[in-house]
């Protein structure tokens, strides 16, 4: 008997290493009733094909996005959970953001070029990320042309370079929540605690709340509680605040696969249940 969900996975089709197919087949194994593929600024994961593989285990779909998004001057990200995955302006606000997002890669990699790293704009854009990887385009070109180690030693070059997301020309939070509610969702805070500074051990987290509130007066309809880099207690304190102002509970791994750490490198399992979600659940299907 399936008894979880997992409200937050990314495949290949955005910076994920596993292909659609196998973050399907890892939510039967790991018993998730409820699955939603919220990849970074796309919709390309949900096909008929997806639709009918999910039918075929027995995973039930809620489609899904991340979003990049600026607030006063700095980013976050949205989730926006049962959508309309065929929204004009939603699709629009995903081509926008991922425009704008490869064009800071690409400025990144003009300085990198005209100060003779070895790397060369001309290259990239015959360059294909191998398969089974992860990240993004610039991060795997960089390892491949032998300037790092990793995916995640790339990170390294956009702060020597003073490059910076806050400056990235995303949809504007309000922008957001209008695209998600206007294709039929949900507009849930992803991940706060990893997004706002947030001292488990400390007895004074008065900055982190206040900012929270501030992202949540925006109109966002519910926050990510569950989260593999949340401390249970702040868990608990995002759900106790949910049910005061009426926010949704939403919660999921944000599998990666492997990408990032291995936090982030589950679907399913035990971590999010049901009970936990199940508002949020009947909402969107009902």
């Amino acid at each position: 008997m399936k008894q979880f969900a997992g409200l937050h996975v990314h495949t290949n089709l955005s910076d994920g290493s596993d292909p659609v197919c196998k973050a399907l087949a890892l939510a039967e194994r790991n018993n998730v009733e409820f699955l939603s593929i919220t990849d970074h600024n796309t919709l390309a994961a949900y096909t008929e094909d997806t639709f009918s593989e999910a039918d075929r285990l027995g995973v039930k779909l809620i489609p899904g996005v991340e979003l990049d998004v600026i607030h006063e001057g700095k980013q976050y990200h949205v989730l926006g959970l049962g959508v309309d995955v065929k929204n004009r302006g939603l699709l629009d606000a995903c081509a926008h953001n991922a425009q704008v997002q490869e064009g800071y890669n690409l400025d990144l990699l003009r300085r990198m070029e005209s100060d003779g790293l070895g790397v060369a704009e001309a290259d990239y854009h015959r360059y294909e990320i191998p398969g089974g990887r992860g990240g993004w385009k610039l991060l795997n070109y960089l390892m491949d042309a032998g300037l790092t180690g990793s995916l995640l030693e790339g990170l390294k070059y956009y702060g020597q370079y003073g490059f910076k997301t806050n400056a990235i020309r995303f949809i504007s939070l309000k922008e957001a929540i209008d695209t998600v509610k206007g294709a039929g969702g949900v507009p849930i805070l992803a991940h706060p605690g990893e997004q706002i500074p947030y001292d488990q051990y400390g007895s004074d987290n008065g900055a982190f709340w206040h900012e929270l509130e501030g992202l949540l007066n925006a109109g966002l309809e519910g926050v990510e509680c569950v989260h593999p880099l949340h401390s249970f207690g702040l868990q608990r304190e995002l759900m106790a605040l949910c049910r005061e102002w009426g926010l949704y509970i939403s919660g999921g791994t944000d599998y990666h696969g492997g990408f990032f750490s291995k936090q982030k490198q589950v679907v399913g399992g035990q971590f999010v249940s049901l009970d936990s979600v199940h508002k949020l659940i009947n909402h969107i299907t009902n």
